[in-house]
């Protein structure tokens, strides 16, 4: 005879709904901020403090969504950003706070000089990543 320590059935109820139990994106927010990246079925929205980039240390907020119809909060989001032709990214990692599933705050952007920039956003579910870039000039 099988003994099971109690909540055993419903922890193995909850992973087998997996999924369904997956945090739902905010959909509502990604369609409030200004800037939009989609490919395939992960969309992001993103706008940065101040709005227009300059030498410094911006912020950017950025929401996720993956799954196309399904609408699902990504596991992780990172950001970051380089210049290509420099062959160069930041000097430093921004600090994220993360402000609810799929809509994280990162901090710390430094972008120490003018140019042609890239700003990268990865979206993971589990261990698939997803690559979003968007160019951005910076003037003195």
């Amino acid at each position: 005879m099988r003994h099971f320590l109690p909540g055993t059935l419903l922890c193995a109820s909850l992973i087998a709904a997996g999924p369904a139990l997956a945090d739902h994106c905010p959909s509502d927010t990604l369609s409030k901020l200004p800037e939009q990246l989609k490919d395939g079925g992960t969309a992001i929205a993103y706008q940065t403090n101040p709005a227009k980039i300059e030498v410094g240390k911006p912020s950017i907020e950025v929401v996720a969504c993956v799954d196309g119809d399904k609408h699902m909060a990504p596991s992780r989001i990172r950001v970051d950003a380089g210049m290509p032709m420099h062959g160069h990214g930041m000097n430093y990692t921004p600090s994220e706070r993360k402000i609810s599933p799929g809509h994280s705050s990162f901090d710390g952007m430094v972008f120490h000089m003018p140019g042609h920039w890239q700003i990268t956003f990865d979206v993971y579910e589990g261990d698939t990543r997803q690559r979003l870039t968007r160019k951005v000039s910076l003037k003195r």
